[in-house]
């Protein structure tokens, strides 16, 4: 590997995430590069009966709502799994055992963070929901038969989902 980081140069810190100038070299030649260091991430698929537990949530970047899977990010020293647990009963009232079924890179050009995806089979509804303040969501069932014409109709369109959603139907 001819790849080297020398070192970085600036950070700059944006509560949610850090961008940082790092030098690298590559064949005696040296550049700058940008870094975004985010914390880990989870999405979970979550089962219940013949559905996928979903959400449709008002996303900031874009304006509008998109319909994703529940998810966030993975509190320091959190573990991928309670982490995805917990943004599940947080975001949508259901709970249930997860396992994790597989891990990605959300985009390795620019982001140092993994996104962890989740499968909770039997979840249940527990009626406890403890959403933030800017959380703007709300709960859709999704039939699992209905998923992919979703997918092909542009109505599933956030690319973390949709990848989530790969590994899931790769099972």
């Amino acid at each position: 590997m001819n790849w080297q980081k020398r070192r970085i140069i600036d950070k700059t810190d944006y509560r949610v995430f850090q961008v940082n100038t790092t030098e690298f070299s590559y064949q005696a030649q040296s550049a700058e590069f940008y870094q975004i260091e985010a914390p880990q991430w989870v999405n979970i698929i979550a089962e219940h009966t013949d559905c996928i537990v979903m959400i449709r949530q008002y996303r900031i970047g874009i304006e509008d709502y998109t319909l994703e899977l529940p998810g966030g990010i993975v509190d320091r020293d959190e573990l991928p799994l309670i982490a995805g647990q917990r943004e599940l009963s947080e975001e949508t009232g259901y709970i249930g055992e997860a396992q994790v079924i597989g891990v990605m890179h959300p985009n390795p050009a620019l982001f140092t963070n993994q996104l962890t995806t989740l499968l909770v089979t039997g979840s249940e509804q527990s009626g406890t929901i403890s959403r933030e303040i800017f959380e703007d969501i709300e709960v859709v069932l999704v039939p699992i038969k209905d998923l992919k014409t979703k997918i092909a109709h542009g109505e599933i369109a956030n690319a973390l989902t949709l990848a989530s959603l790969m590994q899931y139907f790769s099972l």
